[in-house]
């Protein structure tokens, strides 16, 4: 799904939950930053160091760094380390990272894709509840987050355009008016279906056919 559509599920509903979920300092949001393999002993991620100390002694050493340099495993190493950053932060475990730089990261990973519009709110509620003075100082802090992004919903919604944004789109709207048109003028039908199921029936195939290696039915 188009990642502007997404943000429309920041709904009222969900704010009030948030908000409502009480005035507290040991908030602890449950946020998988990206489905990830099962962590280590102690519930930790494996560190570039352990992962060389890991390997067979008859590897050649350099063989194993350069295979530790290798974009996609530093990325993953780098996701995992986010993950725990923000895990030992929100249940107090760790104090590597100071305040702010938790909320850059919080930033970062949204900017990424790499958490829904939902889940980083959520993050950031959470954040909120930690650095507030009081609890009306979270209160209104939270009413201006929840309506920026409120704000952002409605812009990013009124801003998609599927004929932009969706390929095949706009081969199957195209196509989708001759078939209603040819349909139309139709008397009888295969296998004795109605002219309903007829036409939902060539309107399906037109998708597919529109659709097809885009990843999008």
């Amino acid at each position: 799904m188009n990642n502007k559509v997404l943000l429309s599920v920041v709904t009222p509903v969900v704010i009030l939950g948030a908000v409502a979920a009480g005035w507290r300092y040991n908030i602890s949001p449950s946020v998988d930053i990206e489905p990830t393999p099962d962590r280590t002993v102690e519930n930790r991620s494996v560190s570039r160091q352990e992962l060389m100390a890991m390997a067979p002694a008859e590897m050649d050493r350099q063989e194993a760094a350069k295979l530790l340099s290798d974009p996609r495993v530093e990325a993953y190493l780098r996701k995992e380390r986010d993950k725990l950053s923000l895990d030992d932060y929100f249940n107090g475990d760790d104090d590597t990272l100071s305040d702010q730089e938790i909320w850059q990261l919080i930033e970062t990973i949204e900017a990424e894709g790499r958490v829904m519009a939902y889940e980083a709110l959520a993050l950031k509620l959470a954040w909120l509840e930690r650095n507030s003075a009081d609890k009306a100082a979270f209160e209104q802090a939270a009413a201006e987050l929840v309506e920026g992004y409120r704000e952002k919903s409605q812009r990013h919604t009124a801003e998609y355009d599927p004929y932009k944004e969706v390929p095949g789109f706009a081969e199957y709207k195209q196509r989708e008016v001759e078939i209603v048109k040819e349909v139309q003028q139709m008397t009888s039908f295969p296998d004795g279906m109605s002219r309903q199921e007829y036409l939902r029936q060539r309107l399906q195939e037109a998708r597919k056919k529109a659709y097809a290696g885009q990843g999008t039915q």
